[in-house]
């Protein structure tokens, strides 16, 4: 069963990734958290600055449009701590709503 981020009363923004594999295509990549849209524009330019000039064979990018999410003062000051955001992997569902595209998580029985 996978991790559910802590919900509480602090507002943070989402935004799911995606992995592109040569020869594979593409599938989830978990999803980051960040204070605000403009530290998430300060994360994305981060890790495109980090990126190679030619198209890696295996890399992530962000998926979908980011949104709001509900979490706890322990998920904020963990965001916090990372300046600009921080990510989360496979082994989360998507926090709140799971937005309105990109992936959305399976409905469980």
């Amino acid at each position: 069963m996978k991790k559910q981020i802590e919900t509480g009363p602090n507002t943070a923004v989402c935004q799911k990734w995606e992995e592109s594999e040569q020869g594979w295509g593409t599938r989830p990549d978990g999803f980051s958290l960040h204070l605000s849209l403009d530290g998430l524009a300060k994360f994305l330019e981060k890790y495109r600055d980090r990126m190679p000039k030619a198209v890696p064979y295996e890399y992530s990018r962000p998926c979908g449009t980011p949104y709001e999410v509900e979490v706890s003062d322990k998920v904020i000051a963990e965001i916090e701590a990372s300046k600009n955001g921080t990510q989360f992997y496979d082994d989360y569902d998507y926090p709140g709503s799971g937005g309105v595209d990109g992936w959305l998580p399976m409905k469980r029985d």
